[in-house]
């Protein structure tokens, strides 16, 4: 298969086949799902049939899908966009009725008398809080005017002989102190050099018959590869060994290290093969 066939089918996967692929990939069933995103199985076959209106505001699903995709160990970002991308549903028509109902007379009147009530007090009410608010603001009745009495002068405070002058202190000229001896320098020690350690690199070959999923980190736990390869596709990855690998399908994928078979026989009763490869 060609680089455009792969990108076309990708391009025509929706987000919830996606998901929905990886997951079986991963032998992953949707009760398994709801319960690690703490969600019934009916939301997440919503997802997968990408039926988000019943999923309600898009903000949820939105949210619903990028922990779905974490929890398969997925970028979000592209479903994301593919989510935005899709056509909104179009909004129903709103039918807007005009109904015309006759006032008989004696509701007219009734209506009348409520809008001349309504309009007298709209104006008496500003009138009355007005002359209230200048009745409160008016200035008060002057004072009469007090008698202010002169300030008492304190009488003068008796005079105090005073203290005898104390004898003259002789000053003490303290005794010169002997310099004290600066401490040796400390010693420069040059470390030896030491050699740099040789970092063994690894080289893993992947052919995939069938379509199949694969997650391979390496031993400083950083991640090679994480996604869904299509029949007919070939991946060459390095990194330092040992390598951590979990396969989906594993039955119809093909690998070599350093140019050497691997066995990807999975465990009894699935079709994932996790190893390590050292």
């Amino acid at each position: 298969m060609s680089a455009d066939e792969q990108s076309s089918h990708s391009a025509i996967q929706s987000v919830g086949a996606q998901l929905a692929a990886i997951r079986q990939a991963q032998n992953m069933s949707v009760s398994d799902v709801a319960y690690r995103l703490k969600l019934t199985p009916r939301q997440i076959a919503a997802i997968e049939q990408d039926d988000f209106a019943s999923l309600g505001p898009l903000l949820f699903s939105r949210g619903f899908v990028r922990n779905y995709a974490r929890l398969l160990q997925l970028d979000p970002q592209p479903l994301l966009d593919a989510m935005q991308a899709a056509p909104a549903n179009p909004a129903e028509p709103l039918t807007i009725h005009d109904e015309q109902i006759a006032l008989t007379s004696s509701l007219s009147r009734h209506w009348l008398k409520l809008s001349l009530l309504a309009l007298i007090i709209v104006i008496a009410l500003p009138l009355a809080v007005y002359q209230w608010l200048r009745a409160d603001n008016a200035p008060p009745a002057a004072l009469p005017a007090t008698h202010v009495a002169a300030p008492l002068i304190p009488p003068a405070a008796p005079k105090v002989a005073p203290a005898p002058a104390a004898p003259p202190v002789t000053p003490v000229t303290p005794a010169m102190s002997a310099p004290q001896p600066s401490p040796p320098a400390a010693a420069t020690v040059t470390p030896p050099d030491v050699p740099a350690r040789a970092v063994d690199s690894g080289q893993l070959q992947l052919k995939f018959a069938q379509d199949a999923w694969v997650r391979i980190t390496d031993a400083s736990k950083r991640q090679l590869t994480s996604r869904l390869y299509h029949a007919g596709e070939t991946a060459q990855l390095s990194g330092q060994p040992p390598f951590s690998a979990v396969i989906g399908n594993a039955a119809n994928v093909t690998m070599t290290y350093n140019g050497k078979p691997v066995d990807l026989t999975p465990r009894s009763g699935t079709s994932v093969a996790h190893l390590t490869i050292e």
